[in-house]
């Protein structure tokens, strides 16, 4: 009878086992995924970066740019990438770095990258290219207004000598030592001539008449005085034309 009670017994404890042991498995498992997760370190949420919000830009009409403001070189805002097309190889230009500007289309600066040439594009407030164009382009305007009233304004009426003042400014002439052939004291007669045309222009004259002493004895000489604009631009010899010293 012991014997059967024993064995009842043990058949009793093995059958217990079989129901409790996926019961006490489970719960270990379930302690042990719960562990794991709370080792792991917590995931740090990535915020996007902010996109580089452009500088505030001076105003300039582009449209009134030409190639002449150009600068020679602009330099970057911000850093850049670009690819050669041949290669496939990027490159960076750091702010700060020196570009070739070639055109403006629309608010798109088209530049050209120095010692590698590459043409790439950019939006011009990301270069100092208007900081440095609107100077050069104020100046040409101001030129050119300049030189527009310039043409416009009429011509100043050429001044005109009756013949009282002809013979004041060939006396001046004389003490003023502008003519050498002569002096003073050999005048014989002071005079205002027609106008003539000489070298394709028209000159009003005088005429001064002297006696100067030759290997032949006392000659009768002339000299013509060409006057432009109340001023004598050149003497000459009255019969053969030549200029004098």
């Amino acid at each position: 009878m012991t014997n059967v009670g024993t064995i009842i017994l043990l058949t009793v404890c093995i059958g217990i086992g079989f129901v409790l042991e996926p019961v006490i498995l489970g719960l270990r498992q379930s302690r042990k995924a719960g562990s794991t997760e709370a080792d792991k370190p917590a995931k740090l949420e990535k915020k996007p970066e902010p996109q580089a919000a452009l500088a505030p830009s001076i105003e300039l009409d582009l449209t009134l740019v030409k190639p002449e403001d150009f600068p020679d070189k602009v330099a970057l805002k911000e850093t850049l990438y670009i690819t050669e097309p041949k290669s496939g190889m990027t490159m960076e230009l750091k702010q700060g770095t020196e570009i070739k500007p070639l055109r403006i289309e629309g608010s798109d600066l088209v530049y050209e990258t120095i010692g590698i040439p590459l043409e790439s594009r950019i939006h011009v407030d990301k270069t100092n290219f208007k900081e440095l164009a609107r100077p050069r382009m104020l100046a040409r305007q101001q030129k050119e207004a300049e030189m527009k009233l310039a043409a416009e304004a009429p011509a100043p009426e050429p001044v005109v000598l009756d013949e009282a003042a002809i013979i004041a400014l060939l006396k001046s002439e004389l003490e003023a030592g502008k003519v050498t052939e002569f002096k003073a004291d050999q005048v014989t007669a002071w005079e205002a001539g027609d106008e003539m045309e000489f070298d394709g222009q028209t000159y009003q004259t005088g005429l001064v008449s002297f006696q100067a002493e030759t290997i032949i004895g006392l000659q009768q000489n002339k000299a013509l005085a060409l006057i432009d604009n109340g001023e004598v631009v050149k003497w000459l010899w009255a019969k053969t034309k030549l200029e004098m010293r």
